[in-house]
């Protein structure tokens, strides 16, 4: 089985995840960290999940959703989550929380679904249910009923690196990551953001693409080398 490696915008888009253990929140902070709209379904949820929520505070309604109390939000929400290794506080508007038993219908209209249970043959049956019907799905561990995998990434604002090996052996592109993180720092992705920021500036004062290459270049270098973002 070979996987095609490409980066795919998430944005506001619609993702299931079947299970409310650890694994679970661990693929929902992934998610989250790229944009998406989460939705958890399981009749059991770890603190974890739960937490995610604004202050770690959830009312169930009565549906069994949880939903963040904005009330009473704490005054620097974002500092406190990057600290425990959280997502953003808009994050919590992301996440909808289902405490039910599962079903097929739940998978309708969503564009990847993540089966992370503990129960291998529904992992199994929810992997079919999605193939059959065009969805992406993910099966936690069971490399053959996936549609798609998790790479090991490293995720600097919106510059990201990341590592597969196919499923073949997480171990290596952890020490991959690990050897990345060495490199890819927070500094990068701040450059990346002004590079981003000139960009149409850039291509608007200069004709040639080998042109807009070298001011680029020359404008990366001078940052690198001097270890500070220019001034816009």
């Amino acid at each position: 089985m070979a996987y095609f490696p490409m980066f795919v915008d998430m944005t506001e888009r619609e993702c299931l995840i079947v299970g409310g253990g650890n694994v679970a929140y661990r693929k929902v902070i992934v998610m989250l960290d790229f944009g998406a709209k989460v939705t958890v379904v399981a009749e059991d949820i770890c603190d974890e999940l739960r937490k995610l929520t604004i202050d770690d505070i959830a009312s169930e309604d009565k549906k069994g959703s949880y939903t963040a109390n904005k009330e009473n939000n704490q005054t620097d929400p974002d500092a406190a989550n990057k600290e425990n290794n959280q997502p953003d506080s808009d994050a919590a508007d992301r996440i909808t929380i289902i405490k039910r038993r599962f079903d097929r219908k739940d998978c309708d209209g969503m564009e990847m679904v993540i089966a992370a249970t503990d129960d291998n043959a529904l992992n199994h049956e929810i992997a079919e249910y999605c193939k059959a019907n065009g969805i992406m799905v993910n099966a936690v561990d069971q490399k053959a009923d996936c549609s798609f995998i998790f790479p090991s990434y490293i995720k600097e604002k919106n510059l990201v690196a990341a590592f597969s090996s196919g499923g073949n052996s997480p171990v290596l592109t952890q020490y991959l990551k690990g050897k990345e993180q060495e490199i890819l720092t927070p500094f990068l992705g701040e450059l990346n953001e002004y590079m981003g920021q000139i960009r149409e500036k850039v291509i608007a004062q200069y004709d040639t693409q080998a042109e807009r290459k070298r001011v680029f270049k020359e404008i990366l270098c001078a940052a690198i080398d001097n270890g500070r973002i220019p001034e816009i």
